[in-house]
């Protein structure tokens, strides 16, 4: 989950783990995604490519330490529920935004809203559609495919609430109006 403090850790996908899978006493959290050139990335580490077929390691930024850890924000975020991280999540992107489940493990804290673990990767993602450009969304379900897991749509009012809907709904607005005047 990209919380309310957001993601302090580095995050970098682990090279040549396509064979590793999430173990069956993985944890499982909701978080939020941007999409970007068919691939998900961190809302709040912007440089950080979730990347298909490999395992997201989280590392500190801050202090170094191994992550997540206890003293620190660090980690791979990921809340209890849909409506925790619709409560708690922050998912301001620009880009296409996707919401979805993500299995956590290695060392695995409890946070606020959900659980901080060492390792992640996606089980399912649902792309929020109005946050596609027009005639996009095809492209970019088939794209997300490469992640092999369940790629569906969500509505933007199931995906987010509060400000952070309020502030998506705008955006979609006028990327719409922008693209209305530009055709």
């Amino acid at each position: 989950m990209d919380a309310p403090r957001g993601d302090r850790g580095l995050i970098a996908s682990v090279p040549g783990d396509s064979a590793v899978r999430a173990p069956g006493d993985a944890v499982v959290g909701w978080r939020y995604w941007q999409v970007a050139g068919g691939r998900l990335r961190s809302v709040t580490q912007r440089g950080t490519e979730w990347k298909p077929g490999q395992v997201l390691s989280a590392r500190c930024m801050g202090a170094g330490h191994r992550a997540p850890d206890a003293g620190c924000d660090c980690g791979v975020y990921g809340a209890r529920d849909l409506e925790s991280l619709r409560q708690h999540g922050l998912c301001l992107a620009p880009e296409a935004v996707a919401v979805g489940r993500v299995a956590l493990w290695g060392r695995v804290l409890d946070d606020t809203a959900g659980w901080r673990g060492q390792f992640g990767r996606p089980v399912a993602v649902s792309v929020v559609p109005e946050m596609v450009d027009d005639g996009e969304l095809d492209t970019v379900l088939a794209a997300l495919a490469a992640y092999g897991v369940p790629v569906d749509t969500m509505a933007l009012s199931d995906a987010v609430a509060g400000v952070t809907a309020d502030v998506l709904a705008h955006q979609a607005m006028a990327a719409r109006a922008s693209r209305t005047r530009a055709g």
